[in-house]
């Protein structure tokens, strides 16, 4: 039983305060309630950094001798400065940094590495080159039709046609549908895996100091720190600083699990330029007792399903506990109505990682963070947490 934990959030390339993170959270852990028959309370919030925020939770359930009660610090670490700061980019140099990015990945090999491995997700990294290349086309289109009319100027007014035609989609298509969002993402994340974004690493070095005090302090049964998508890759990345910076971050990570859900890691970890952080999370797990869960779902098409990043990595032989990986169905987590909704919504697909469910299911997220049961045991068990938040410790066959 889980009396104390600690958990760490890092979630994906959005914009999202703290107080919107949190928002969401308690209608997610309202849907914990109605489903588990459990109570959970909120206690204080208090800013830990300007990056960190954490949150009280008390949770409790189960009845007489079966009664349990469990306690989680949740620390939400906001990207939302790092976000903005890229959507307040001029248009020119968003679009530049994304083509800079697209060849890299192309040239490198690592495109065809993520087709080769991830053949879905590679349709969420071709996508924005996708719309792109069609805006072009047809506004090349437009500007040849004017270019052959024969009209006075033609010459003038047909690359005119074709700007404001590449124009129009910008504004009207491509910020509707994500493609400004994902170019900055994929911008991120090569000035990530190249070690050039200063400011991510000094918000990781925050992130990993307090990982690290709160590992030392003896006050926890358990410490997860989480990374969702983009954050899977941070959240890595974190635990490998904890261990650079804190010389005893070894002797108290036995306790520490890193947890990685909808995660596009391998984005970051397939890139020949990336060997600085494949060395880092080698160091990481070879040295310490740090365990890494990962759960992968085949409708979500922003992971990587059935893959195993750390052989992928090349580090998968040096972790002193090997990598444990859950496949989870979200067509069993949610109701019939609410999957017939959003199946064909790719991002709120993506989101269930981190929603609640409305079905009772061995994955339920806000049941890893303040329920009774720890990860590992979950991670290892799934079959016994299917109908239950606890599980007779004597029934070990799964």
């Amino acid at each position: 039983m889980i009396k104390k934990r600690a958990v760490f959030f890092v979630g994906g390339f959005d914009p999202k305060s703290s107080t919107a993170f949190f928002d969401r959270m308690d209608r997610e852990i309202a849907r914990f309630e109605a489903l588990w028959g459990v109570d959970v309370s909120h206690q204080e919030s208090d800013e830990i950094s300007k990056d960190v925020t954490c949150t009280r939770y008390r949770a409790s359930g189960g009845e007489a001798e079966d009664r349990w009660v469990s306690e989680t610090d949740f620390h939400f670490v906001s990207l939302d400065d790092i976000v903005l700061q890229e959507f307040a980019k001029a248009f020119l140099v968003r679009f530049w940094r994304y083509l800079v990015t697209f060849f890299d990945y192309v040239i490198s090999g690592t495109a065809f590495s993520i087709i080769r491995h991830g053949w879905r997700f590679s349709l969420y990294f071709f996508y924005p080159a996708v719309m792109i290349a069609i805006s072009v086309i047809i506004s090349w289109l437009l500007a040849g039709l004017i270019a052959q009319s024969g009209i006075q100027l033609a010459w003038l007014a047909a690359p005119l046609v074709f700007l404001v035609g590449v124009f129009i989609f910008a504004q009207l298509l491509w910020k509707r549908y994500s493609v400004l969002h994902l170019m900055d993402l994929w911008s991120f994340s090569r000035d990530y895996l190249r070690n050039k974004n200063d400011a991510i690493d000094a918000k990781l070095n925050r992130l990993a100091d307090l990982v690290a005090l709160a590992a030392r302090s003896g006050t926890y049964d358990e410490i997860i720190m989480v990374g969702h998508s983009t954050g899977g890759a941070l959240i890595l990345g974190a635990a490998a600083k904890a261990h650079q910076r804190h010389a005893d971050f070894a002797g108290s990570s036995a306790h520490v699990t890193v947890l990685t859900v909808g995660s596009t890691a391998l984005k970051v970890g397939l890139h020949p330029a990336a060997e600085w952080y494949r060395a880092q999370l080698g160091d990481l797990f070879s040295r310490t007792d740090t365990g890494w869960v990962e759960y992968q779902c085949l409708t979500d098409v922003i992971n990587f399903f059935r893959t195993n990043p750390a052989r992928l990595m090349g580090i998968d032989g040096r972790m002193n506990h090997p990598m444990q990986i859950g496949e989870i169905r979200i067509k069993h987590m949610i109701d019939k109505q609410t999957y017939a909704r959003i199946r064909r919504n790719f991002f709120r697909v993506h989101y269930q990682f981190v929603f609640g469910n409305t079905e009772k299911y061995h994955y339920d997220f806000p049941a890893i963070c303040f329920g009774p049961a720890g990860l590992q045991e979950r991670a290892q068990s799934p079959r016994l947490f299917k109908q239950s938040l606890v599980t007779d410790r004597q029934d070990t066959h799964d």
